[in-house]
């Protein structure tokens, strides 16, 4: 989504000048999710402080042709994981990845992090040490519940 390059690059400057990383930002339809983190924790406080600057941005900007939806949230404690940094971040947690097509005869697994590259992710699962490439992780996400 080329259009929306410049809104994510203005939403990361809002989001690291208020003290916070930015964790994921979803475009749906006429919906931005945005999730954001901090080492203790996020509060709602955060959120609504967060929302409002972005609002602000959004209402500026406006990327959208219709009235837009804006959340923001934490990731959660099941986060999905989706860059190098966040499986990097979850090295020594359980996890549940499923793959695009299946490697060793499976395309789920359940396990915990033990490594991560900028290309591959290692999880040791009951039964085996796998090796995942991060291109071939269709969704991955932790599972710590």
């Amino acid at each position: 989504m080329p259009k929306f390059d410049k809104l994510s690059e203005d939403i990361l400057i809002i989001v690291q000048g208020l003290g916070y990383e930015l964790y994921d930002i979803e475009y749906l339809q006429n919906k931005i999710n945005i999730y954001i983190d901090k080492a203790e924790g996020v509060t709602l406080d955060d959120c609504r402080k967060v929302s409002r600057d972005i609002d602000v941005l959004l209402d500026v900007e406006n990327p959208f042709e219709k009235s837009y939806l804006l959340t923001v949230s934490s990731p959660g404690i099941n986060r999905h994981l989706k860059t190098p940094k966040h499986f990097m971040d979850a090295i020594g947690k359980k996890c549940i990845i499923d793959t695009h097509h299946k490697i060793n005869d499976k395309k789920r697994f359940k396990g915990i992090i033990v490594s991560c590259t900028n290309n591959n992710v290692e999880i040791e699962t009951d039964s085996e040490l796998v090796s995942l490439n991060l291109n071939d992780i269709k969704k991955a996400r932790l599972d710590e519940l």
